[in-house]
């Protein structure tokens, strides 16, 4: 009989209250990693989806001079980088020397669309919150690249607050930095020491900045109380006047895959009325759980 790997258990539980860009931004610097200096530490195929990191929602086409800029490269170098992803169409031309996103990222989109687990795991129990999403919204965020990107959401765009209104500014696509935001915390929390500790290393003084700890003590402590808790919750780290409350999804041998994330305004009934949302998050995140295919060994 096939041995079945036991459900991971879900810490904590909701207790009580816890209280467009006009100017492109400067490029990054990726003379470190993509340089004819370095060609020979660097594979080809890495180069070439390095370029891909220059766009964003502020700068949506890139130029020539900017390739050459970013990586320390020769503009011969560049050109054929840039015409080497075009022909595999993740690039596409749109004048001398400027280039666009290319057709064949939205047809990867639509495969992905179609067959993401945790996306076809989450989205039925996703919808089903639809419901409870009159003035918050819920988004399932996925752990990637060191961050959480939102892969579904459900919910108004606009959320009232003190009178106004305040725009979610996330979406599907929107990665958001690991020590920013509930949805980030939730993942964050749920990682493996040996991991925390590698991140803690690097990252030390981000998370310092991110009030997450001055020292790895303070770090591995803040974390284990939102471990202990069952959720993250923070207050105005990405949209000004937003409460944010996330719960981690796991898969049944407890590694860490997602977040559900729920965002609503910061004022304090609706804050306190969210925290009671928690227990229906959890529940939702184990729904997700048990929808999740179980990995081969070998992928685990």
């Amino acid at each position: 009989m096939p041995t079945q790997t036991p459900k991971a258990k879900r810490p904590g539980s909701a207790g009580a209250v816890a209280k467009r860009v006009s100017k492109s931004p400067p490029l990054p610097d990726k003379t470190a990693t993509l340089s004819d200096h370095t060609a020979g530490s660097v594979g080809a195929l890495t180069r070439l989806l390095q370029i891909l990191d220059l766009f964003s929602l502020e700068r949506t086409t890139i130029r020539v001079e900017e390739v050459v800029q970013a990586f320390g490269i020769v503009q011969s170098t560049a050109y054929r980088y840039l015409r080497e992803l075009s022909d595999a169409g993740l690039l596409a031309q749109q004048g001398k020397g400027v280039y666009a996103l290319g057709r064949r990222i939205v047809e990867l989109e639509r495969i992905l669309q179609l067959s993401d687990p945790l996306l076809l795991a989450g989205k039925p129990v996703m919808d089903s919150l639809v419901k409870d999403a009159k003035d918050r919204s819920f988004l399932l965020c996925a752990y990637h690249r060191d961050g959480a990107l939102c892969v579904y959401k459900v919910g108004p765009d606009d959320i009232p607050h003190a009178g106004s209104t305040m725009k979610i500014q996330r979406g599907r696509g929107t990665l958001l930095p690991l020590f920013t935001g509930a949805a980030s915390h939730a993942i964050l929390a749920h990682l493996p020491p040996h991991q925390l500790k590698s991140i803690y290393l690097a990252r030390a003084r981000d998370i310092a900045a991110a009030n997450l700890g001055a020292s790895w003590t303070e770090f591995r402590d803040h974390l284990s109380q939102i471990r202990k808790r069952g959720y993250a919750e923070t207050l105005g780290k990405v949209n000004p006047g937003m409460h944010s409350i996330a719960v981690p999804v796991l898969r049944e041998d407890g590694r860490v895959v997602g977040s559900l994330l729920t965002l609503g305004s910061a004022a304090r009934e609706k804050a306190e009325a969210a925290l009671k949302q928690v227990p229906l998050l959890i529940r939702k995140a184990d729904q997700m759980q048990k929808a999740l295919p179980v990995l081969d060994a070998d992928a685990r």
